[in-house]
């Protein structure tokens, strides 16, 4: 009876890691699914506020980049009220668009009878250190506003309302959009916040672990060995050397990571290096001066 329970526990064992498993799965699927509606910016329009006659503006944030230091938006224009002609979008004046764009045309020019084109505008992010990866957050702000062209009838006096919607996301960082304190009907300004995603961070704080996991281990080793607990083997010096190439190749494995020098190499990085290469330094030492036994000669 004894010999047949022992014979179903490794059975059972099996079955409730299988069960463990399914569960993490499952939830796993489930983080990235909400993860994807947590980390999208989305901002609605407020049409009731702009009121019947109005440019409506659907930006998307293509791109972000803390290293560089900026948001790509682009911006899609659909006039309303007195400001459309016909059912076709087509302006019914000129317009100018004035936006706070880093690099490229600050002023767009559009053609009453004529289509808006969209609008791609760079905005410098202001805010937050990249160098703090993984724990960096960063701001910009995207201002823009319209005014009539300069054979308008009303001139650049009129102000010409707009209601702005904001999407966008970007792989590997979480987004924010939010209407500023300054933000008026006739003069949009959003600001854009920039932090790390869940799965970026939980994912560089698991190689942060590993790196320091690993060194441990090494340690132990190394304790064993000047002990007299363990002999010096040849296998031990690969082992050493692979895990000295191969931290470099575990740092940039961190989605998004920096160039060398950020928050999370002072963390884990630089001292995993430093004491693997005085680890494998003090064994080849150790072997040259008392041979593989550790005794000496």
């Amino acid at each position: 009876m004894e010999e047949t329970n022992n014979s179903k526990k490794p059975l059972i064992i099996g079955i409730v890691l299988l069960v463990i498993f399914a569960g993490l799965y499952v939830f796993d699927l489930g983080a990235y699914r909400n993860e994807g509606n947590n980390r999208a910016a989305e901002l609605t329009a407020d049409t009731a506020k702009a009121g019947e006659n109005r440019i409506d503006v659907t930006g998307r944030i293509v791109t972000a980049d803390p290293i560089k230091g900026d948001v790509v938006v682009r911006l899609e224009f659909a006039p309303h009220g007195s400001l459309a002609s016909g059912d076709g979008g087509l302006l019914a004046r000129d317009l100018e668009l004035y936006v706070s764009s880093a690099t490229g045309k600050n002023v767009h020019e559009f053609k009453k009878g004529k289509r808006m084109n969209p609008v791609e505008a760079v905005v410098e992010i202001y805010e937050g250190e990249p160098m703090d990866y993984p724990f960096d957050s960063h701001a910009a702000e995207l201002s823009f506003f319209f005014e009539p062209g300069k054979g308008g009838e009303a001139g650049g006096n009129e102000a010409i309302p707009v209601a702005v919607e904001m999407r966008g996301s970007v792989a590997g960082l979480r987004l924010d959009t939010e209407y500023a304190k300054e933000n008026t009907p006739d003069h949009a300004v959003i600001e854009i916040s920039i932090q790390r995603a869940s799965t970026a961070v939980f994912f560089s704080v698991f190689i942060m672990i590993a790196m320091w996991a690993l060194v441990i281990g090494v340690i132990l080793l190394v304790f064993r060995v000047f002990a007299g607990h363990r002999k010096i083997e040849i296998s031990m010096f690969s082992f050493l050397g692979a895990l000295l190439f191969a931290f470099p190749a575990l740092r940039n494995s961190q989605p998004g990571t920096p160039p060398i020098g950020t928050l999370s190499d002072f963390i884990a990085f630089f001292w995993a290096e430093v004491i693997v290469a005085l680890s494998l330094l003090s064994v080849v030492l150790r072997w040259l001066t008392r041979g593989p036994g550790g005794d000496a000669k």
